[in-house]
């Protein structure tokens, strides 16, 4: 007999998943809330789980407010694009990562 799988836990959220495209860059922004901070390692409110379309296994959470998210050694890092059979440099996700911070910036301005 095996050991029974731990309870399962679940939190749903309906969010506006949000998808961009920036020359051969192509992302799917999916915004993290306080409720759903234990799933993503205690990344909530202001984060965006950062999936990169077509580079299977390529997401996190970043807090695109922040500048030291869009470092491309960073991204590099966290993403594992290590420059073998990826579509992009970490340079242009850095670019772009930079264009949709400032998309989101004039946003919540918009809000205000």
């Amino acid at each position: 007999m095996s050991a029974p799988y731990p309870p399962l836990q679940k939190y749903i959220a309906h969010v506006a998943v949000r998808f961009y495209r920036s020359g051969g860059v192509e992302l799917a922004l999916v915004p993290l809330l306080r409720e759903s901070a234990p799933f993503t390692r205690s990344a909530g409110d202001g984060y965006f789980l950062v999936a990169l379309i077509g580079e299977p296994g390529t997401a996190y959470p970043l807090d695109l407010r922040s500048p030291a998210a869009l470092d491309p050694a960073y991204l590099a890092a966290k993403f594992r694009l290590d420059r073998r059979g990826y579509g992009y440099t970490p340079e242009e996700l850095a670019a772009v990562l930079r264009l949709i911070a400032d998309d989101l910036h004039r946003e919540e301005a918009l809000d205000q």
